[in-house]
């Protein structure tokens, strides 16, 4: 055994890199194979409020696209907004949903909601838009569930 030199050679710098990358390679297998186990899944609608609606140029997949505060005129908008869940708000199936479009003051359109699954969608017509201040609001019965202001601004600026 004269080419391999005693232990007490070692350098504690080379024993403390060892320890070092072994820790390290410990780690990785763990965290490979602890990222196997599915993690539970959090149902994404519970999560979701009337708060959170938006106006928005389109709806792609179910989820709103083009969300913005300021748009031009002619164009095709939507309100996407989430309901609320019966078990936060107690029934909310006893009557319909309405949402209603306002420039200033003036009603611009009041329409049922399309509902799709724990969604309410409604648009307006590009021709229906002119320049102003705008808001839209979703309604049930006199409840106001939610309100979104928006500004249509027309393309010359």
């Amino acid at each position: 055994m004269e080419g391999i030199p005693p232990l007490r050679y070692i350098r504690k710098t080379v024993l403390i890199l060892a320890v070092v990358f072994f820790s390290f390679f410990i780690h990785r297998i763990y965290v490979s194979l602890k990222s196997d186990i599915p993690e539970p899944v959090v149902e994404a609608l519970s999560l979701l409020s009337p708060e959170q609606s938006v106006v928005c140029r389109n709806i792609v997949g179910g989820a709103p696209f083009g969300v913005d505060s300021v748009f031009e005129e002619n164009t095709r908008l939507y309100f996407f907004s989430h309901l609320p869940m019966e078990s936060e708000f107690g029934t909310i199936d006893t009557l319909p949903f309405k949402q209603i479009w306002f420039i200033g003051l003036d009603t611009m359109l009041v329409e049922s909601c399309k509902k799709q699954e724990h969604v309410c969608i409604s648009s307006i017509a590009p021709n229906r838009l002119r320049a102003g201040e705008w808001s839209v609001d979703l309604l049930q019965g006199r409840k106001l569930w939610a309100s979104r202001q928006f500004k249509v601004e027309s393309k010359g600026f």
